[in-house]
């Protein structure tokens, strides 16, 4: 298997972000991504300009950032925007891109309000809709703004791992109890612009707000795939959407450590069951967690732990039905989290 990391949810000057994609481009080669995905509001310009593809060892994905219904999505796969957005239905919105062979990600579910710098997220409320695949369980930019105030703006801008605690319980507790009902896929996300004026009622810092350098050395996620890129830009395209939509990838907040190899996957005699696939529950199967340094390993069903392991390595046998993934903890911190695999019936 070739773990493949990347960032998602990325906004340049084609719409409210303060750099380039060739910056951005740039930025990311250095911080050593193997793809990036950069999502605009509502605009795929940047691929008619021809940035989508290959630039040296960066696949470059192009998608956008649609506001369906008041709520915010990222859809990913798609030749055109054209009759995509319903401007009053989240559900048209979310089935036009379905229908498209598109993919779509909820993103910032958790709803944020900030005044003072200009910042209102309305969150998600419609998780009783099916057509979309996935979403941001953690939002490195949201998480990073949740604590922010006027008192500790300055530690927020220069210090900011100081103020990230890891992806919101009620976001969790969510795709927990979605995922009893149906597949939905976990993503990592930074929702990152890079603004260099950054809050236009403050006048008291001219400093750029999470540099694309530095984002990109944070949240992440790794598509854990049978085979390599290939080096042909819409095969390796197809390639990558076809692992997010099956769930096969884990978010890791790579800023404490590089999770790259890190496995959740569930062993049945000689077949290895990889995130995001459904088995039928009864038949005892091993589920197997593996890491490549030390950390608090945590499996879970349904959003409680059944058990626990400290090291590089843990494993339990499972028989009933449930949503099983592992969460991974650095010195008590929040840092890898797997996609589910799914045991249904009885």
């Amino acid at each position: 298997m070739h773990d493949l990391k990347g960032c998602i949810h990325v906004h340049s000057t084609y719409s409210d972000g303060h750099a380039s994609v060739p910056e951005i481009i740039q930025a990311a080669r250095e911080a050593g991504l193997d793809f990036l995905v950069l999502t605009d509001h509502a605009t795929l310009a940047a691929r008619a300009d021809g940035f989508g593809g290959w630039h040296g060892g960066l696949l470059l994905d192009i998608g956008a950032e649609l506001d369906a219904g008041g709520h915010h999505c990222i859809a990913l796969g798609l030749d055109s925007l054209v009759g995509v957005v319903d401007p009053n239905s989240t559900e048209a919105t979310l089935q036009a891109v379905r229908e498209r062979g598109g993919l779509a990600f909820v993103v910032h579910p958790h709803p944020i309000h900030k005044p003072l710098f200009d910042v209102w997220v309305p969150g998600w409320t419609d998780w009783h809709l099916d057509a979309f695949h996935g979403l941001e369980v953690w939002p490195y930019m949201h998480d990073w703004i949740r604590r922010l105030h006027l008192w500790n703006l300055r530690s927020h801008c220069r210090r900011p791992d100081r103020w990230i605690t890891g992806p919101e319980p009620s976001i969790l507790a969510e795709w927990d109890a979605i995922g009893r009902r149906r597949r939905i896929v976990g993503i990592g996300s930074l929702d990152n612009h890079a603004k260099r004026v950054p809050f236009r009622r403050l006048r008291l810092m001219r400093t750029e707000v999470l540099p694309h350098a530095y984002a990109f050395r944070t949240v992440r996620t790794h598509v854990v795939s049978p085979r390599p890129f290939s080096g042909e830009a819409h095969a390796d395209l197809r390639l990558l959407h076809a692992l997010l939509a099956q769930g096969q990838c884990y978010v890791s907040y790579d800023l404490l450590a590089d999770a790259t190899g890190f496995r959740f996957e569930g062993i049945r005699g000689a077949e290895a069951i990889p995130m995001g696939a459904e088995v039928p529950a009864g038949e005892p199967i091993e589920l197997r967690v593996s890491s490549p340094c030390d950390a608090e390993l945590r499996l879970l069903r349904d959003g409680q732990p059944i058990a626990r392991s400290q090291g590089r390595q843990l494993a339990s046998s499972v028989s009933g039905p449930g949503v099983y993934r592992v969460e991974a903890w650095l010195a008590s911190r929040p840092w890898a989290f797997s996609n589910p695999i799914y045991r249904r019936g009885r």
